[in-house]
């Protein structure tokens, strides 16, 4: 919603809520300023304390305001806006708290000369006022009270005992603690009891009112109702703790959930659970049926796991954190019996499974936020399986994982840093004469297909086949490039081609560009328009699949080059038959690195060497 719009929302709330001489038109222009400010994260309390300063302070300013903020801002912001509000409510009580006791102070100074007008004063101010006054003697009994203490405490009149007994107790104790320790002044937050039983919170300041001797002579109570306030800062505390669509403990709760059990020493096993194709839920029924799947699923975990801690901490992410350690492989059939249960939506039988990553925990020593690590790397494992799979956590595999993640994270930067190079590998015929070089990439260790990988993982594909291009379209020399399946299948590929051909003045017939075959028929569209530049198209990662025995037989391919040798003997055998029939189709057989004899026999035509 644009700020002006959302400040004219504010608007007609707080003067509905509270009177002001402020006009409407000025109001919204302060309003929109603020909105700005928040939205910028800007000094939220500064804001609250504004409201209360141009005296917004109505019984429903506060409340009204978080309802028209609430979907514009998240729980953080909001919760900054009314601790700044109660605060200058609070500083503001304090002052008008402290002009009473001057005005008290000076009426009974003032009693000495004049009784009569001091009495007046004083009468006035403790009958006109909204905060609760109570004057106590030295022995903590209340020797005048006003009315407004009276409603504070649910009384219609006054009665003969105004406060509880506890409450009475706690009061005189206090006013004794002051005379003996020579404290002036206490302010507190205390919890008061109504007529009824029910509790009040109150801002109280009690204060000792000294004679013209300097000894004490009574105890004032000034005391306000503050449970609004305080309710307020209870939700605001729940909402930043809670999902809002499910009700579940969000991950911030469950953090300190799971750090509470695993100080308790006792093992408990964490589960990692992710929503199968909740995509397509959303796609095909849109996001308030994906919503309502969620709160199913919720509902479902809570009901199959009725002691453990269930919590969202994602948008399809739950965890249950399970007390002991059961039986993992049990755990996670009940779970998905529970969930394969069709649920109704717009007509349609909905069901979802879960993948799930289990680990066992025990020990203070436990660090919360690296088993929940370690919990979602297991899920990401299992769900290498396909969907409605489980895992359990493997120390050895988790630290390969983190190698291989963490290397994967470093990629951009070693790719603005220049590490990642570009070698050459020669490509000849079988008859020994040189036909082009292969272009591979190379990362410190880590080799072409790992490099271009990580790439693919990371989403830098593109930028990185761009680099090999311009690298090996520089040496004017015909050159293999073989592309990820991500690059085979980008849309802007042959436009990449175009413009990396042009830039090096280099012939498009002296570039053979290799798609990965796991990327048709997707890719093959690319594969016919980069054909009709003149560029030779091959397929890499070639085994003689149907799939891409099929794109061979429908579209220009070059040639292949050959997946790495299988090590089954039928599988080199079903190889050996596939390679004459490529060529007796025209298509060129590439093979290595390797034993130029075995790829000899094997019938390709071309070889590739070590990079040079």
């Amino acid at each position: 919603m644009p700020a002006s719009a959302l400040a004219q929302r504010w608007a007609a709330v707080l003067i509905e809520s509270a009177y002001s001489p402020m006009s409407r038109r000025k109001l919204t222009q302060h309003l929109d300023e603020h909105a700005a400010r928040l939205r910028a994260g800007q000094d939220a309390p500064a804001v609250g304390e504004w409201l209360v300063h141009k005296r917004f302070t109505g019984p429903d300013s506060l409340r009204c305001t978080l309802e028209v903020l609430a979907p514009e801002f998240p729980p953080e912001v909001l919760g900054a806006l009314a601790s700044g509000y109660v605060r200058a409510t609070r500083d503001q009580l304090f002052a008008e708290q402290e002009k009473v006791k001057n005005s008290l102070l000076k009426a009974v100074e003032d009693a000495q000369r004049d009784l009569h007008d001091s009495e007046a004063r004083f009468a006035q101010v403790f009958a006109s006022t909204a905060v609760g006054i109570a004057i106590f003697d030295l022995s903590g009994a209340v020797v005048e009270a006003n009315e407004a203490l009276a409603a504070i405490l649910g009384y219609e009149e006054m009665p003969k005992e105004l406060f509880a007994e506890a409450d009475a107790v706690a009061l005189a104790a206090a006013c004794e603690r002051m005379i003996s320790s020579s404290v002036d002044t206490d302010r507190r937050e205390w919890e008061l009891t109504r007529r009824n039983g029910d509790s009040v919170w109150a801002n109280v300041v009690l204060s000792v009112l000294r004679g013209s001797d300097g000894l004490p002579k009574f105890h004032v109570a000034l005391i306000e109702d503050v449970s609004e306030q305080r309710m307020l800062q209870e939700w605001l505390r729940h909402q930043s703790l809670t999902d809002l669509l499910t009700g579940l403990p969000n991950r911030s709760s469950f953090t300190d959930k799971l750090e509470s059990a695993l100080a308790s020493g006792e093992p408990c096993t964490l589960g990692y659970l992710d929503v199968d194709s909740l995509a397509i839920v959303n796609d095909g029924l849109g996001y308030v049926a994906g919503d309502a799947v969620l709160v199913e699923v919720a509902r479902r975990l809570r009901a199959v796991l009725p002691d453990a801690v269930v919590a969202r901490v994602g948008g399809d992410e739950f965890v249950v954190l399970i007390h002991g350690s059961p039986d993992v492989a049990a755990l996670a059939a009940m779970i998905d019996e529970e969930l394969s249960e069709p649920v109704y939506l717009e007509g349609a039988g909905v069901a979802v499974s879960t993948s799930i990553g289990f680990v066992h925990a025990a020990g203070p020593g436990a660090d919360p936020t690296a088993v929940l690590r370690r919990a979602h790397s297991t899920l990401r494992r299992a769900e290498t399986g396909g969907k409605r799979q489980w895992a359990i956590y493997d120390h050895e595999a988790d630290v390969a994982d983190r190698a291989r993640y963490a290397r994967i994270a470093a990629m951009p930067g070693a790719f603005e840093n220049g590490e990642i190079s570009v070698e050459y590998a020669p490509v000849s015929w079988v008859s020994g004469s040189h036909a082009f070089v292969e272009a591979t990439l190379r990362w410190g260790d880590s080799r072409h297909d790992d490099v271009v990988a990580y790439a693919d993982a990371l989403g830098l594909a593109s930028r990185l086949m761009q680099m090999v291009l311009h690298d090996a379209c520089s040496r004017g020399e015909p050159a293999l490039i073989r592309l990820s399946r991500d690059q085979s299948r980008d849309q802007d590929l042959a436009a990449h081609v175009r413009t990396g051909l042009r830039d090096c003045a280099f012939p498009a017939s002296s570039l053979f560009l290799a798609l990965d075959v796991r990327s048709m028929p997707e890719g093959e569209e690319n594969l016919e328009v980069l054909h009709d530049m003149g560029v030779h198209v091959l397929l890499h990662e070639f085994g003689g699949g149907s799939a891409g025995l099929s794109t061979v037989d429908r579209s220009p391919v070059w040639g292949v080059r050959l997946a790495r040798p299988p090590s089954e003997r039928l599988a080199r055998q079903g190889m050996a038959l596939m390679v004459p029939l490529l060529r007796s189709a025209g298509v060129h057989v590439i093979g290595g690195p390797g034993d130029p004899d075995e790829l000899e026999a094997l019938g390709v035509d071309l070889v590739v060497g070590l990079p040079r």
